[in-house]
């Protein structure tokens, strides 16, 4: 990973507060267990996704008393959603932007920070909380993709990339993980709470990834 000596350090520290360089290098495979609170829902649901750390490959099952949907995205599966039955595909600009974005989803980042991903160059800039500085990772392009506001013991405190940006809570251990134990949208409109987490170092299944042939109402 390309980049200023201070800002590598820094992002290798907050790896190393949120369970380890030598945990992170070895996991290919996260899964994640939140419960989600829309203020725009009656129901709040539980969320587990899937996160292919080798990969731009993501599947989020969410449940709830009243309704169901699956969300998922890959490059060989394309971009499809499920909802109480009912599946719809993204069309090809959509899952362009899934992929291009999948490579800045905090939990990837600190992967490539753990592998020391070339790919990416990362430096400091200016943080919008007063005398705070964020961690910004660019791509081979030289765009700026996301960025990691930390705290002074080097555990993030916001994460964030151009198309949201999430103020998160303390650190949370999961077995061998330490993750935020909640998180909040920028402008109040959903939270989360983080109730599980485990890492494989074995990839997922592609066939997770890949859209049911079986439910009706399919839409191209």
């Amino acid at each position: 990973m390309r980049g200023s000596p201070e800002a590598l350090a820094d992002a290798v520290a907050m790896v190393e507060a949120m369970g380890g360089v030598a945990v992170w290098s070895e996991m290919k495979c996260l899964h994640l267990v939140h419960q989600w609170y829309p203020w725009n829902r009656t129901d709040s649901y539980i969320e587990n996704e899937i996160l292919d750390l080798t990969g731009p490959r993501s599947r989020a099952d969410r449940k709830s008393e009243v309704n169901h949907s699956i969300r998922a995205y890959s490059p060989e599966g394309k971009r499809w959603d499920v909802t109480n039955g009912t599946i719809t595909y993204a069309s090809a600009d959509a899952l362009a932007a899934d992929l291009a974005r999948a490579d800045y989803n905090f939990f990837q980042l600190v992967h490539a920070i753990a592998i020391d991903d070339p790919r990416y160059e990362v430096r400091y800039g200016d943080g919008d909380i007063p005398t705070t500085r964020r961690l910004e990772f660019y791509g081979p392009d030289g765009t700026l993709g996301g960025w990691v506001i930390l705290n002074v013991r080097k555990e993030p405190l916001v994460k964030a990339t151009p198309a949201y940006r999430y103020t998160l809570g303390p650190l949370k251990q999961f077995g061998n993980l330490r993750l935020p134990a909640w998180g909040v949208y920028d402008n109040g409109w959903t939270r989360f709470d983080m109730i599980g987490a485990t890492g494989d170092r074995n990839p997922p299944d592609l066939s997770l990834f890949m859209p049911p042939s079986d439910v009706a109402g399919a839409q191209r």
